[in-house]
């Protein structure tokens, strides 16, 4: 240990000193910026991995058969629900709407004639409720050629984007029940998550859902649970049990720009603890172990630390309100917003560096540059 603290107080006064002649000089402090370790909220997360799924990735297909004679969109339009995408060939539909509404017409204005004389004493009630009936018959008839012509345009059920539309061009035949193309609306998708059996219990509805950009690691969509199944997952192929369950979480794609069937690593936020929070930037790695530096006032570090009487004449000299940087190892969680929560090495109000970090060494003198 002695050796060490020696080591690192000669390597650290080496850098800052250079250029000084006199050997009985005090060393000069080295300027860092510095923070104080603060308690921080840190999620407590199940990460999973899940396929993106649209209820709204519409099928259309045709009601009726028949030829196309007219396709009001091309692909990539964007159409709005109840909007005409596609016709049928209707000329027969329309010839038999509009002699039914012409039926219509003419015995609707027979009924009202006739209870108009009802009224009047001219005609019996039993003429009045026949021309009544009659005229309901036609309107029946109407509406129900309303809905044979209607069913000659396909429209759209929601506001979206219209597909590929391979295959649907004038002249070409659609099959009634056949599914042709499809209109799409990525606002609003759900991910399927599967989480471990020992993780299930944890899982409730309403839980955060953070969706992650797999090359950054940054959260690009924002949803929540919306369905826990009561039963876990099985191999679809021969049924054996998968000892996972797949939950369900939706989200606005307003922002994110994702798309169905797009896989995605997902962190299902499930509770908060809270730790001492170092920030990434302060913290070193030394085959592959986390350390730090902890600035301590120089009475503490000559009074504990094993330092030799020269050293301790040498940095006697320094003001009583001089720091001096002390290797602290680290045992940290996962990283979370650009701060570590540590498990150990540090206490709420350590006082650490931020900056210039690479150049300290055990035992070197520091002075405070800013503060955040």
């Amino acid at each position: 240990m002695r050796l060490a603290v020696k080591v690192g107080f000669i390597c650290g006064l080496s850098c800052i000193m250079a250029g000084c002649h006199n050997k009985s000089s005090a060393p000069q402090a080295f300027p860092v910026d510095v923070t104080r370790i603060q308690v921080r909220d840190f999620a407590e997360v199940i990460e999973a991995e899940g396929t993106l799924i649209n209820p709204g990735y519409i099928k259309l297909t045709p009601q009726v058969s028949g030829l196309i004679t007219k396709v009001l969109v091309k692909e990539g339009d964007s159409v709005t629900s109840g909007q005409v995408l596609v016709v049928l060939d209707n000329a027969q539909e329309i010839a038999e709407f509009k002699t039914a509404q012409a039926q219509f017409k003419e015995a609707d204005l027979h009924a009202k004639r006739i209870q108009w004389l009802f009224k009047k004493g001219a005609e019996s009630k039993e003429s009045a409720e026949e021309a009544r009936v009659a005229a309901i018959g036609k309107k029946s008839n109407l509406v129900a050629k309303q809905e044979a012509l209607d069913k000659r345009s396909i429209r759209s059920p929601i506001n979206g984007i219209v597909g590929d539309l391979s295959g649907v061009n004038p002249g070409q035949y659609f099959e009634q029940g056949k599914s042709n193309f499809f209109v799409v609306n990525n606002e609003n998708l759900s991910i399927d998550l599967s989480v471990p059996a020992l993780q299930a219990s944890k899982i409730k509805l309403g839980q955060q859902v953070k969706m992650l950009d797999e090359s950054k690691n940054d959260v690009i969509g924002e949803g929540e649970i919306a369905f826990i199944p009561p039963y876990f997952e099985s191999d679809s192929s021969n049924y054996q049990p998968l000892n996972t369950l797949r939950v369900r979480a939706v989200f606005v794609n307003e922002k994110a720009g994702l798309r169905p069937m797009q896989l995605i690593r997902s962190k299902i936020v499930i509770g908060n603890q809270r730790h001492p929070g170092v920030p990434a930037t302060a913290v070193l790695f030394k085959a592959q172990q986390p350390y730090t530096y902890k600035l301590i006032p120089i009475q503490s570090f000559l009074k504990n630390s094993d330092v030799t009487p020269q050293q301790k004449k040498s940095m006697s000299t320094l003001p009583s309100t001089t720091l001096i940087a002390v290797n602290t190892p680290l045992k940290l969680g996962n990283l979370q917003d650009d701060y570590f929560p540590v498990v150990s090495g540090l206490t709420v109000g350590d006082l650490i560096p931020i900056s210039g970090s690479a150049v300290l060494a055990n035992g070197t003198p520091v002075s405070i540059r800013s503060s955040k």
